[in-house]
């Protein structure tokens, strides 16, 4: 099974794919959670805190499993964050109990706040690895 992941993330849409159900596992696990533990004002207080964490570590993966592969990474790093901010957006607004009621103004807001920080994450990595 190990050596079938390693294959799947050999190959750049692999690598992009795999980064980007990381960071959006992650995110549908702590906003479940929270949602369990939190009033739902408290959750939709730290849906942007939650989504910039996990896009960091998006972007992060990313080039972490690409290592110099991609021709302009950053790019590819801060379009996986947004990718992956849409992707759980739409699956939180159709998979919660009553649908989590996200205004379009804070979808915008969550979809920059991904860029960023994804950005952020590429940057991270960019430096610990050395890439150009």
């Amino acid at each position: 099974m190990l050596r079938l992941l390693d294959q799947f993330t050999a190959s750049l849409p692999g690598a992009m794919i795999y980064s980007i159900l990381i960071g959006g596992i992650g995110s549908v696990i702590l906003v479940v959670f929270l949602g369990g533990v939190l009033s739902p004002n408290g959750l939709n207080r730290s849906i942007p805190f939650i989504f910039g964490f996990n896009a960091a570590i998006t972007g992060f993966s990313l080039l972490d499993k690409t290592r110099g592969r991609l021709f302009r990474h950053r790019v590819f790093a801060v379009a996986s964050g947004g990718v992956m901010v849409a992707l759980v957006c739409v699956l939180l607004i159709f998979t919660f109990q009553h649908g989590l009621r996200i205004p379009v103004y804070k979808l915008f807001i969550y979809g920059a706040i991904g860029v960023i920080f994804s950005g952020f994450g590429a940057w991270l990595a960019i430096q610990q690895y050395h890439l150009k």
